[in-house]
C-alpha cells in the first residue's frame, strides 16, 4: 500500500509542475534567410509547410523561448532587427502550438 501512495504523490506533484509550465513563443519569418540572419545558426530555424486555400505555404520559425525573455536579444533577436512577421504561441496541451498573430 505504501508504494501506491508514493507513486500517486509523485504523479500529482509532477502534474502540478506541468500545469505551471510557462507558455512558449517563437518568431515566425517570411523567409528562411531572415530566420538564419537573426539567429546566425541554421540549426535554430525550422520550416513548416501547411495547406492553405489553393495550395501550400511554408512558414519559418526560430527556436522556442519564454515570453518573459521577449526583450532578451539572445532569445528574441527580432526585438532589435524587426525581421519576424509574427509570433507563434504554444505551451501546455495541444492546439496552441500553431496559433499565430
Amino acid at each position: 500500500m505504501r508504494k501506491s501512495k508514493t507513486i500517486t504523490l509523485i504523479f500529482l506533484t509532477s502534474t502540478l509542475f506541468l500545469g505551471c509550465e510557462e507558455d512558449k513563443v517563437r518568431n515566425q519569418y517570411s523567409t528562411w534567410n531572415d530566420c538564419v540572419q537573426d539567429y546566425r545558426d541554421p540549426t535554430k530555424c525550422e520550416a513548416e509547410t501547411r495547406p492553405v486555400t489553393g495550395g501550400y505555404r511554408t512558414y519559418y520559425y526560430g527556436p522556442w523561448y519564454g515570453p518573459s525573455r521577449s526583450s532578451d536579444v539572445s532569445h528574441n533577436p527580432s526585438s532589435v532587427t524587426g525581421r519576424a512577421i509574427g509570433v507563434s504561441r504554444g505551451g501546455f496541451g495541444a492546439g496552441g502550438s500553431h496559433a499565430s498573430s
